[in-house]
């Protein structure tokens, strides 16, 4: 039996047991239940971040996790780094104008790290042990142009 409420307006029906149901109610309930169906059935899930390619140890002292692949870039956390293994994501040459210098140092390559406090940032690659002057260090994938197969995630 269906009555409709005339302070309301609202649609019930009373089933056998006398317990009455609001159809708005009902439909609605019913759209939402296909709505979590669907995408609980689709097997939908968030997209995942691209993972560190490997890791790289910090060798030296207070070491300054930058924005961008330079010095004069801003800081991308307070955190510095001081002997410490972090996680990479790639590599790049930033030529002359990431040159950095320590002592008898001297690299034009940046490496994209994850701090220990779960920072993104840059750091220079003079201070990743492993490498030589003006070259890559190991641990990190290069991005250059000539492979597209190496991308760093967030230039």
């Amino acid at each position: 039996m269906t009555n409709t409420s005339p302070r309301t307006g609202v649609r019930t029906r009373q089933d056998k047991t006398g317990h009455r149901f609001a159809f708005r109610a009902l439909r609605s309930l019913a759209g939402l239940l296909a709505v979590v169906a669907s995408i609980l059935l689709s097997g939908a899930q968030p997209a995942a971040a691209h993972p560190p390619s490997g890791s790289v140890y910090v060798w030296a002292s207070d070491v300054r996790v930058r924005t961008c692949q330079s010095t004069s870039c801003d800081l991308a956390t307070t955190e510095r780094l001081t002997r410490v293994t972090v996680k990479a994501y790639c590599q790049v040459d930033n030529g002359e104008r990431g040159r950095v210098t320590d002592g008898p140092y001297t690299n034009t390559y940046w490496v994209q790290v994850i701090t220990p406090q779960r920072t993104l940032g840059w750091i220079s690659a003079v201070f990743v042990g492993g490498g030589s002057n003006n070259s890559p260090v190991p641990g990190a994938p290069v991005d250059s142009l000539g492979d597209p197969t190496i991308d760093c995630e967030y230039l």
